[in-house]
């Protein structure tokens, strides 16, 4: 099983926070997603961030889906309106063989200018 860690950076000091966990099971084309309990509640607990922020609410349960879910989907490029050479070129500046949602996330760490999410392996 693979999996990122998807963490929130607190703009002021850079300090990063994590969420939860996405898993991804290649062999039954699932995805899992799981909150970390204690390390959500420091960072509420340091006025980083509220509940409302997070993805999911309940920190007792193994998230499923047969889709990558919505945090991480809006961190993809829709590439089913890229031209066969724009897919082609966004491929080889990441070193990818093929398109994988995944593996994308992994290597760019799924950043938007409009969130503190980012989502990274564990190093």
């Amino acid at each position: 099983m693979e999996y990122l860690y998807l963490k929130w950076i607190d703009y002021k000091t850079n300090k990063k926070y994590l969420i939860g966990a996405l898993f991804r099971d290649k062999e039954k084309n699932k995805y899992y997603f799981k909150l970390s309990q204690n390390h959500i509640e420091k960072a509420i607990e340091e006025n980083v961030i509220s509940k409302q922020m997070l993805p999911f609410s309940d920190f007792d349960k193994i998230y499923e889906s047969d889709e990558i879910f919505a945090i991480f989907k809006i961190r993809l490029p829709k590439i089913e309106k890229f031209s066969s050479e724009e897919l082609r070129i966004l491929l080889e500046d990441l070193e990818m063989k093929e398109y994988d949602e995944f593996e994308y996330l992994r290597k760019t760490n799924g950043i938007l200018m409009t969130d503190n999410f980012i989502v990274e392996e564990e190093k």
